[in-house]
């Protein structure tokens, strides 16, 4: 609905522009009245959508440009009898029209600020008296065709002017940066607490060992083609880590020739900061011919896992990630677990399935099947699993209660995020595929050869708010919280590298002014997401799991749906909560990594603990 809001906004205001020019050289009233008819159907999509989504999502755009598209009606109702005016009226309808469209396509940010306000409001007037002063006092002193050149060469200024403004803000030194104590206080003075102090188990308690060496390699890709790939030792995924509950895992990483250096971020896993891999909040990004080790106990059970965080828009695309499965003590040994990824862009640009391990093409009948299933890519997949019944047994390494029987429907599985299918190989053969790539996937057969099951994409998804049986959350929510904080997407454009780029903001801000969220160890916190932008953001918080409590206004209903990485869909909101019991520097950033990169990044930090490093991460 805001897509459509947005976008019927702007072909409104484009239409409301073009008629206004066209007065300059003909009449009609009927121009005029085609004009009011455009101006009330924008009052009435704004209104529309206002019931469906809310005020928060229309509020910026209509708010803002009201005044602007509804003064040249009423000048023209004022003046309409006074023929030198009117030439004033319609000279300034052309340009506070066109200046409308202009702050809808490339201005207006999430959080109004007091320049914008004077751009919305002051700039019309100004117009106005500036054309009153040409009209009255220089007419025949300038010349025409040099008022419309210099009036050209102003936009244009004004245009670039903008767009380089809004790039060098991702240069910005973090200054102007504040602190948001989320509607809480600093509860005082307490021992401050270095992240390089909050470190994982000693040397002597591990029991896993692995060994990793982060290098370049030329191999070939889903798609036929030969690339030059950055990689754990060697593979295409990176080794998996596969250990129990209870293991104390040590990961030795050696940079052999990555010239931005590499770290480990243990994806979903709520390992100890020092163990969490970001380059300058946790670490030095490990430089070539260095090494460094990590080590964390791994105590919860799920589907994970790892990737570089130093400059990960480009190495995770590259190929430097790999699954990291930790099982229950007592795992079933009747079950079959297969593990694979969604493609990075790089890797496959629609995203194909790459497995881990050697998938078999034919099962026995009544063998249960567990399809550990990641999505490395920027954007949402939609996964198709055609043949048989499944069950979504887990989201993000949190198992869902009583999970039942899905059938025609697709599960989207956000950029970053993990789902566990389950399933009981029929007497036939299943499908399973990304619908993006319809001609991937993989096909397993049964005993009796059958015809391979469908490529048809369901048309209705999954919905996880609902699934499951509802029980205890482990999170008590009914005394409130002790912070809350709003976190409003939105885009603007920026012109850097030689091209047009969008940038994505957090509450108005690029990283590294976007708000520091501040918490103490032990509260409740509540988030709410808004997303004012027309693309998907896959929040991701390290070091802590959200427990979502409403999506668009109404309450989740099934099992308890525990997350790490949290799409939030254009025109969605969701309030999330998490109990801070983790203490250190958090990022918290969407993992469609591109946005990242260009601004949507920002940080959840105890009062108590600091970093002895440069404190900005490098995406």
């Amino acid at each position: 609905m805001y897509m459509m809001f947005f976008g019927s906004s702007v072909l409104l205001l484009v239409a409301m522009a073009v008629l206004w020019s066209i007065f300059q050289f003909r009449r009609g009233r009927w121009l005029l009245w085609i004009n009011v008819v455009l101006f009330v159907g924008w009052c009435l999509v704004t209104f529309i959508a206002a019931r469906s989504i809310g005020w928060e999502f229309v509020r910026q755009i209509f708010g803002m440009l009201m005044p602007m598209v509804f003064s040249p009606f009423v000048l023209w109702f004022l003046f309409a009898k006074k023929a030198d005016w009117m030439r004033i009226v319609k000279r300034y309808a052309v340009i506070v029209s066109w200046l409308a469209v202009f702050m809808i396509v490339f201005q207006i940010p999430a959080f109004p600020t007091f320049a914008t306000y004077v751009l919305c409001f002051g700039v019309p007037i100004l117009v106005f008296f500036l054309l009153y002063v040409w009209e009255k006092r220089l007419a025949g002193k300038w010349k025409r065709g040099w008022i419309a050149f210099v009036s050209v060469i102003l936009v244009v200024v004004f245009i670039f002017g903008s767009l380089l403004m809004n790039a060098t803000a991702l240069n910005a030194s973090g200054d102007d940066m504040v602190m948001d104590w989320g509607g809480g206080k600093d509860l005082g003075m307490k021992p401050e607490l270095d992240v390089t102090k909050l470190a994982g188990p000693k040397e002597t308690a591990v029991t896993e060992r692995f060994q990793f060496t982060a290098a370049t390699k030329k191999m070939k890709v889903p798609d036929g083609s030969t690339k030059e790939l950055w990689l754990f030792n060697g593979q295409m995924t990176g080794p998996a880590i596969h250990v129990k509950q209870g293991d104390v895992v040590e990961v030795t990483l050696t940079n052999e020739n990555i010239k931005d250096g590499v770290t480990i971020h243990w994806h979903g896993y709520d390992v100890p900061i020092a163990e969490d891999g970001v380059p300058d909040i946790s670490q030095k990004a490990v430089a070539i011919g260095e090494s460094y080790t990590y080590r964390f106990k791994a105590d919860t059970v799920g589907t994970f896992w790892y990737h570089s965080h130093s400059q990960s828009s480009e190495q995770v695309g590259h190929g430097l990630f790999g699954s990291l499965i930790v099982d229950p003590k007592n795992k079933p040994d009747d079950e079959l677990d297969m593990v694979a990824f969604v493609a990075p862009k790089y890797i496959d640009n629609e995203g194909a399935l790459i497995s881990s391990n050697e998938w078999p093409k034919q099962l026995l009948k009544n063998t249960k099947i567990r399809l550990r299933l990641t999505n490395a890519h920027n954007k949402p997949q939609k996964i198709v699993l055609n043949g048989v019944p499944f069950k979504v047994a887990a989201i993000d390494g949190n198992e869902v209660n009583q999970p039942t029987n899905v059938e025609g429907k697709y599960v989207q599985i956000p950029a970053g995020g993990r789902v566990d299918l389950t399933f009981v190989m029929p007497n036939n053969a299943v499908r399973i595929f990304d619908a993006k790539d319809e001609s991937g996937g993989w096909v397993f057969q049964s005993e009796r050869k059958s015809a391979a099951p469908s490529k048809e994409i369901p048309e209705e998804a999954f919905q996880r708010e609902s699934y499951g049986i509802k029980m205890n959350s482990g999170l008590d929510v009914s005394k409130g919280f002790d912070r809350e904080f709003t976190m409003v997407f939105d885009s603007k454009l920026a012109f850097f590298d030689g091209m047009v780029h969008h940038l994505w903001t957090i509450n108005g801000k690029l990283y590294p002014n976007t708000p520091m969220l501040m918490v103490s160890e032990g509260d409740r916190v509540k988030t709410t997401f808004v997303n004012r932008s027309y693309s998907h953001h896959p929040m991701h918080l390290h070091g802590h799991k959200m427990l979502v409590l409403t999506r668009n206004g109404k309450a989740a209903t099934g099992s308890p749906w525990w997350t790490d990485t949290l799409n939030v869909a254009p025109g969605e909101t969701y309030e999330v909560a998490f109990k801070a019991d983790n203490p250190g520097i958090w990022m918290d950033h969407c993992h469609n990594l591109d946005h990242a990169t260009n601004g949507m990044m920002m940080h959840l930090q105890y009062d108590n603990v600091y970093t002895p490093f440069s404190g900005h991460t490098h995406e």
